[in-house]
């Protein structure tokens, strides 16, 4: 077993790697053996072997532990019924992480792969040449050789791989094609591919396939337009509904920029190419209709088209009801645009279709093959889609409506959104549920999804039932909040705190006075970069209020809210956005930096933050940044936890 033999005749390989049998047999089992005195792995104590195997011309991989005999590592290894073609290199580490290697100096090791009559089967020898030639390696070859452009060899292997029994150039024609191109200069190999092409082209026995290959080769590789037509006409009039036509079809479409000429066209595209067709539906080009489905159902959107838009419901699945959903109703509803009754009806018919549809596994494939992820998705994404629903029956007064809507939540978070809840509290009300107000309000607080007219109404309702005492309210909301949230929210903070200098600034504020952080020096500051084009910024000013009304009396916190990364008169769309909502801040203009943007603050921080996204909480003490977190959760109240939470832990630090 242990008898080392030349493999594939090199002379370079002699006492270094063998198989047994010398000549591997597809389907049958080998002994691979390893003696690796005088390589990078000779005093390595754990070696693996990865294979790069050529089946049905395509490379895969495959892995083997070898085990340690004296001083030679051997592995048994059946080798797959339609391989031609074998490489091993030897490795120390993980694949992802090599930490020693040995491929032979770069020159390999390598085999070819007899076929079960023991006979060379076709694609042994184009293997060869496409592990040793440059420009051919895939992530599968990586590391297996080092390729050098050896015309000769080239020439040679492939004039072998073409008198092998059995090998058609059609099977491996692109990768035929590339390798050629090593072997001729630029004018010289246009001129013979397209010659190669033409003559492939006329046999009428092509399949699919082979032509798709040959007009992607004329059209990417060699840029000839005349010929990838003529290549286009061919795939049509054999095979007119074929996944090539769809494909060639769909690009065609979608270069269509007049939207009447594209609905048309999307239209015909449809017909032509029915979607769900039983039995020859290519799951390949599923984004094919994905993509046509949106961009379509945007058009008729825009255009008023709502009939149109809605029919074509029925037959989507779930990721592709809700993407569309998504990009037209849920975006018309965040913009405020006027038409809400024509939205809410629209909304209406779709939402009983998202419901049902909900667990059909439509993102499958976007998580990978999980399940459970692929689950929570669609259920995230549904309670998004009935946010919508719910804000667009409030908007109308459809109380009934949307109160309803709730139960299709997640029941986990049926209190889980701030805003949902604040609706749910004046819908009860405009309804005569007023015996509902308080439930939900404590449930909402458990939850930390409390907006501040929320805490507003829970404290009149608490002073109501006290007689007009609210001394002990803040005792009474402290014991709602479960431990496991107020323990979570600490391992939040915690992970949050750093130490990072601050470099000094003078900003000008609302009213045109300089505010200087070298004044900070005694106080615990916290900071909010925002911007007016920045929605989640806007967002989560109810929860900075809340922060600010928390320590208004408080000498030694102090918040500022920081405008950056604006535009145009950005001063005063910040203050007069401010001012409109009600909202009591400090508000700060950031400098215009170096490179002339408004984010000169901003961007000596931007080392920290590793990334430009607001919005952004900072707290600042003693001339260092000492917590940082990006982001809103949707949630007022626990955004005011959250920074006071981090205040406080900054406080008693000594």
């Amino acid at each position: 077993m242990l008898l080392l033999c030349l493999l594939s005749g090199k002379a370079g390989y002699a006492q270094r790697v063998a198989w047994l049998p010398k000549q591997p047999i597809a389907g049958e089992k080998v002994v691979l053996s390893f003696n690796p005195k005088g390589g990078d792995l000779e005093f390595s104590d754990q070696i693996t072997a990865e294979l790069a195997l050529y089946e049905n011309f395509k490379w895969k991989s495959d892995q083997l532990t070898l085990k340690k005999v004296e001083d030679v590592w051997t592995a048994g290894y059946t080798i797959p019924e339609n391989v031609v073609f074998a490489a091993v290199k030897f490795f120390q580490g993980t694949r992802e992480k090599i930490e020693a290697l040995d491929n032979n100096n770069g020159k390999g090791f390598f085999t070819t792969v007899l076929a079960k009559n023991k006979k060379l089967a076709p694609g042994g020898y184009l293997a060869e040449a496409l592990l040793t030639s440059p420009g051919q390696h895939t992530y599968t070859l990586k590391g297996f050789s080092t390729p050098s452009n050896n015309v000769g060899k080239i020439d040679s292997l492939l004039k072998k791989e073409t008198s092998i029994r059995g090998s058609v150039t059609s099977a491996y024609l692109v990768d035929y094609l590339n390798l050629k191109k090593n072997t001729m200069d630029a004018t010289a190999f246009s001129t013979f591919a397209d010659q190669v092409l033409q003559k492939q082209l006329s046999v009428k026995t092509t399949d699919e396939n082979t032509l798709t290959a040959i007009q992607r080769y004329y059209a990417i590789d060699l840029k000839n337009a005349a010929g990838a037509d003529k290549a286009e006409k061919v795939i049509m009039q054999k095979f007119p509904t074929g996944n090539t036509a769809r494909f060639l079809t769909y690009q065609r479409v979608n270069s269509t920029t007049n939207p009447a000429q594209y609905r048309l066209a999307a239209e015909q595209f449809l017909k032509a190419f029915p979607d769900l067709q039983a039995g020859d539906k290519n799951r390949n080009q599923d984004f094919l209709y994905y993509t046509t489905y949106r961009t379509l159902e945007a058009s008729y959107f825009e255009s008023q088209q709502y009939d149109k838009f809605s029919a074509m419901f029925k037959d989507f699945d779930f990721k592709t009801a809700n993407e569309v959903y998504r990009w037209n109703i849920t975006k018309a509803e965040m913009s405020n645009a006027l038409d809400k009754k024509t939205y809410f009806m629209l909304s209406q018919q779709i939402i009983p279709m998202l419901i049902a549809k909900r667990t059909d596994g439509s993102y499958y494939a976007d998580f990978g093959g999980d399940k459970q992820k692929e689950q929570a998705n669609a259920d995230q994404q549904l309670d998004d889609r009935l946010t919508s629903h719910i804000k667009l029956a409030y908007a109308l007064k459809n109380y009934e409506e949307g109160l309803n809507s709730y139960k299709f939540l997640q029941v986990e978070k049926q209190y889980a959104y701030a805003d949902l809840n604040e609706l749910r509290m004046d819908m009860y009300k405009q309804t005569g549920k007023v015996n509902l107000v308080q439930a939900l309000l404590e449930k909402s607080v458990k939850s930390n999804a409390v907006t501040p007219a929320m805490f507003d109404e829970l404290k009149q309702i608490y002073t109501t039932q006290h007689k007009g005492n609210a001394g002990g309210y803040e005792e009474y909301l402290s014991k709602l909040v479960p431990d496991d949230i107020k323990a979570e929210m600490q391992t939040h903070v915690m992970a949050n705190m750093v130490h990072y200098p601050l470099t000094p600034f003078t900003l000008e504020n609302a009213n045109g006075n300089s505010v200087s952080s070298s004044e900070w020096k005694d106080k615990i500051v916290v900071i909010d970069f925002w911007a007016t084009w920045c929605r989640p910024c806007i967002e989560a000013f109810p929860g900075m209020q809340l922060l600010i009304d928390q320590y208004a009396k408080d000498p030694k916190i102090a918040v500022y809210m920081i405008g950056t990364m604006q535009f145009g008169d950005y001063k005063t769309k910040s203050v007069n956005y401010v001012k409109s909502k009600g909202f009591r801040f400090n508000l700060l203009h950031d400098g215009i930096g170096a490179n002339g943007e408004q984010n000169e603050v901003f961007r000596s921080l931007v080392p920290l933050f590793k990334s430009s996204g607001i919005p952004r909480k900072i707290i600042v003490k003693n001339g260092e940044v000492r917590y940082s977190s990006e982001g809103y959760s949707g949630s007022p109240s626990q955004l005011k936890d959250e920074l006071s939470m981090a205040i406080e832990i900054l406080r008693k630090e000594k």
